[in-house]
């Protein structure tokens, strides 16, 4: 049988829909923002038509601007039609029961995310206990080099798009404890897969200490991941294998909700 070869049908593409699907892509690298002049600049088109593409976007509630007027960002509208278009859109309304339980449990923040694009994104979180703890805010980016909901749901993934994504890392070095090549990150990811949870030891920043499980669709894909993050004075090593299956615990029950068959 002869093999069906790719057809582009770049011919019958709309340019301004083209433009403003490569702005998506460039604000959803910049979570901090970029200016009209910076847009136009990295996608190489006008600002004229930067500007009308902004302001459709902001709008229709796409894209807003930061406090001083000046940066354009994406809005957690885009970010919920992502996760819906995944067909996990409910995906917090059935989690948030359970990590806020895990959070009492464990006494520190617990947090929801997934991946987008090269990274992971956390969708929500229920604040720690402790009068010091760690607090993200919602859309924040982490690197699946170093982080464990990265690491949980990388090692759950297919062969190919596990060597896809870990093709593509820079592997930068954070701290004394982050792994730098690729051969130990997949045998890190081997590691994960054998415990059912991921950990982060001070990986990006020293004394930080993190543990996450993934969470799995009706496919048994990994759609999500659950994470604690805590100081190493109270997440110390000794205590990850304790910690990391209580954590696969509720991860499993989060599964269960999405339609998962544990058995």
């Amino acid at each position: 049988m002869k093999k069906r070869e790719n057809i582009s049908y770049e011919r019958y593409h709309i340019p301004n829909l083209k433009r403003a699907l490569d702005v998506f892509e460039l604000l959803a690298k910049n979570n901090s923002g970029l200016t009209l002049s910076e847009i136009s600049a990295a996608t190489k088109y006008s600002k004229n038509s930067i500007f009308r593409i902004i302001c459709t976007l902001q709008d229709c509630g796409y894209v807003v601007k930061d406090n001083d007027g000046r940066k354009i960002v994406m809005s957690r509208k885009l970010a919920a039609l992502g996760y819906a278009g995944f067909g996990e859109s409910n995906i917090v309304e059935k989690s948030m029961d359970i990590i806020r339980a895990m959070r009492d449990e464990l006494g520190e923040t617990a947090m929801l995310g997934t991946l987008l694009q090269d990274e992971c994104v956390m969708i929500e979180q229920a604040p720690g206990r402790f009068p010091f703890k760690f607090l993200g805010e919602i859309g924040m980016r982490i690197s699946l080099q170093v982080s464990a909901p990265g690491k949980a749901i990388l090692a759950y993934l297919s062969g190919d798009e596990v060597s896809q994504r870990v093709g593509s890392m820079k592997f930068v070095k954070y701290t004394e404890n982050t792994i730098t090549n690729k051969r130990d990150y997949l045998k890190e990811l081997e590691n994960v897969r054998a415990l059912g949870y991921a950990s982060d030891y001070g990986e990006e920043i020293a004394g930080v200490h993190c543990l996450g499980a993934p969470v799995f669709n009706a496919h048994g894909y990994p759609v999500a991941s659950i994470w604690i993050t805590g100081p190493a004075s109270r997440l110390p090593r000794e205590k990850f294998d304790e910690v990391g299956k209580i954590i696969r615990g509720y991860a499993d029950k989060i599964s269960e909700r999405l339609g998962y068959n544990l058995i």
